[in-house]
């Protein structure tokens, strides 16, 4: 025992103020509380001040995770990426033969522009400020890649498996994402009026004459 120690006391805390949460958590508040802000604002601002008072965090708890509100952004885009490309992945690998899981990707990928709350999301990460902080980076390689690997899983099953018997993938795959990101550029403008089974159908036109010989 040390000198002048008191047996049974408590250890000395820490300088400063204790965490109320761990990592993680703090982590995922932090996020939660820029995609509510960039929501509110439209995606056209979101300062380290106003993401600290929706998560009421402190500023030396944003510093603990991040370096610049720019990190933050570039974090949450990646989440949302992450989230919706497992989720486009489950639905894919649940779906009986290529063709059906083709019919599958195109209609949960329109839910970025007809499902209200996935649509909300988009609108706050994909406006000009989001994209500008993203453009160039990991976080927009990976949204990229996330939406497009359970397309080319799809793809590559139908070649294998006799479904798409005149398929190129590599042309195929980015043809068939492009129509698909401009319908949903299409709907979420108010430039075209079609109900989600309509918009599935015209985009399975034109891919499902790409894919395969008519039968």
């Amino acid at each position: 025992m040390v000198s002048g120690e008191i047996p049974g006391a408590a250890a000395p805390r820490s300088p400063g103020r204790p965490r109320l949460y761990e990592p993680d958590a703090e982590r995922d508040l932090i996020l939660a509380a820029a995609l509510d802000v960039l929501r509110r604002n439209r995606g056209e601002e979101a300062t380290v001040a106003d993401i600290l008072q929706e998560a009421g965090l402190s500023t030396r708890a944003f510093y603990r995770h991040f370096q610049t509100k720019e990190d933050v952004i570039r974090a949450l885009y990646e989440r949302d990426a992450h989230s919706f490309g497992a989720h486009l992945k489950r639905r894919v690998d649940a779906a009986g033969n290529p063709d059906e899981a083709l019919g599958v990707w195109v209609y949960e990928m329109l839910g970025l522009a007809y499902d209200r709350r996935r649509a909300e999301r988009v609108a706050a990460l994909s406006s000009p400020m989001v994209i500008r902080l993203v453009a160039g980076t990991r976080a927009e390689q990976l949204g990229s890649d996330l939406l497009e690997e359970p397309l080319r899983s799809v793809v590559d099953a139908g070649r294998a498996t006799g479904w798409f018997t005149i398929s190129r993938p590599d042309l195929d795959i980015r043809t068939i994402r492009a129509i698909t990101l401009e319908a949903i550029s299409w709907v979420r403008g108010g430039e075209v009026k079609l109900t989600r089974r309509e918009a599935v159908d015209h985009i399975l036109r034109f891919s499902r004459a790409a894919l395969r010989t008519p039968s």
